[in-house]
């Protein structure tokens, strides 16, 4: 019993964290040392939270804590996040957002961030790697501080994006070389039709393509996916006149978040948004 009442006051902490160090989670829990490790061991395997991958000094370890839906990921591999790096990482991108220019000098980023300048150095040299920053060519006299780049602005949303949804399994292959950063880019005639059908619940075939700023032929190519999506609720037709659908707008927001989530970047057809009766048919 005592061991529950334990691990519920860590629970409670970590609850309200989305990663922690060891050393603020003694001192807030008031456990010692080892009891704190071995539950948090525990919790680990229960896929709650994960260690960061740099273990120099115990007392700075790092953890991320993983919501309901990120644990099954820990269940399938054994992963170690490089936290300290993917936190510089979103520094600095977040740096260079602000500033919202397309190029820039190393020691201008280097002001802009509270970074020491070893970290600073390894996490430039790992957008270089990325190819988010490109490198311009330097004089023969020119200083490493003076160096200029340009930024590769798909990568560089790409990269953001994973860290801001905290995608750490793909973010450490990436960092690893086991993936590579890439933009895949969504037609924006899809985009254009979701968005349409958003704010129309009622439309037929002709209006659709109207509102979609498209062809008939071309709003074709992407019927057969709308369907599948289950974004049509119904269809009626009255006289000669032509079909009119009725559309979901609900299953049309959600199938939008699931793109903008990059969900369309791991499979273009969509095939785990389908529905059971689009599947079956």
């Amino acid at each position: 019993m005592q061991n529950n009442t334990l691990e519920e006051r860590v629970r409670r902490y970590i609850k309200m964290k989305k990663f922690f160090i060891l050393s603020d989670a003694l001192l807030i829990t008031g456990l010692s040392k080892n009891t704190l490790l071995k539950i948090l061991d525990k919790f680990e395997e229960q896929g709650l939270i994960i260690k960061d991958k740099d273990e120099k000094s115990l007392m700075n370890r790092s953890y991320i804590v993983f919501s309901n839906k990120n644990k099954k990921l820990l269940k399938i591999q054994n992963i170690r996040i490089d936290i300290e790096l993917i936190n510089s990482l979103n520094k600095v991108l977040r740096a260079l957002k602000n500033m919202g220019v397309n190029e820039i000098y190393y020691y201008e980023i280097l002001k802009s961030t509270t970074l020491t300048k070893g970290v600073f150095a390894n996490t430039i040299k790992t957008l270089i790697l990325l190819n988010v920053l490109v490198e311009k060519q330097m004089g023969d006299f020119e200083s490493k501080e003076n160096r200029s780049f340009r930024i590769n602005e798909d990568l560089f949303n790409v990269l953001l994006t994973f860290i801001k949804q905290k995608r750490y399994r793909d973010l450490q292959e990436i960092l690893d070389g086991k993936k590579t950063l890439r933009h895949v880019e969504v037609p924006e005639d899809f985009i254009q039709v979701i968005s349409v059908i958003i704010k129309n619940e009622v439309l037929t075939i002709s209006e659709l393509a109207h509102l979609s700023k498209l062809t008939a032929k071309k709003l074709k190519v992407w019927w057969n996916l709308i369907e599948k999506l289950g974004i049509i609720s119904d269809r009626f037709k009255e006289d000669k006149k032509e079909i009119t659908y009725i559309f979901s707008n609900r299953r049309a927001r959600t199938v939008l978040k699931h793109i903008n989530n990059g969900a369309y970047e791991k499979d273009k057809e969509l095939k785990h948004l389908w529905t059971t009766k689009s599947t079956n048919s």
